[in-house]
């Protein structure tokens, strides 16, 4: 019986820590999933990598100033340009992953790849992720996209919505 007690009290004990590996895969699985989801157009899937409430910061790109939104309509925004482009394809670099308990920073390189025709728009730079852990998983509370680099015409994203609004 002492076996037993001992057993069951460590098994316990083990099942409450967290494994920082385990959190890390995660992690990197949800906000690799954000740029798939958009370009797959599956964008129940990128909401659910969302907290109820997220920053989104593209200011590098668009200039103005971080929005605070909910998942949907972030959603909205995404789907009132990306559908407008032929065909997108954000290629992400490897995902580094800084933990803080029930919080987390993430961030990798992304080259994003918008295809109008024979035309390609490129915005080269970094994401960064902050995540808090809650009961369904690892949430991202704040995404920012730093640009370093631009290859072809911003005008192309123009079109593209003008596309979008028309579908």
């Amino acid at each position: 019986m002492k076996h037993l007690t001992l057993a069951a009290l460590t098994l316990s004990a083990t099942s409450a820590f967290a494994n920082p590996e385990i959190d890390q895969a995660r992690i990197t699985t949800v906000v690799s999933s954000i740029p798939l989801a958009v370009d797959l157009a599956a964008y129940d899937l990128a909401e659910a990598a969302f907290a109820d409430e997220v920053t989104i910061d593209y200011t590098s790109l668009w200039g103005g100033d971080p929005a605070v939104m909910t998942p949907t309509d972030l959603m909205a925004a995404w789907r009132g340009i990306v559908p407008g482009f032929d065909a997108t394809y954000h290629a992400l670099g490897p995902v580094t992953v800084t933990l803080a308990g029930e919080t987390a920073m993430a961030t990798a390189d992304v080259d994003g790849h918008h295809w109008i025709g024979d035309q390609v728009w490129r915005p080269i730079g970094t994401y960064h992720w902050d995540l808090i852990k809650d009961d369904e998983g690892w949430k991202v509370t704040r995404m920012v996209f730093d640009m370093t680099e631009e290859i072809g015409s911003r005008d192309l994203a123009a079109l593209a919505m003008e596309r979008a609004a028309a579908q």
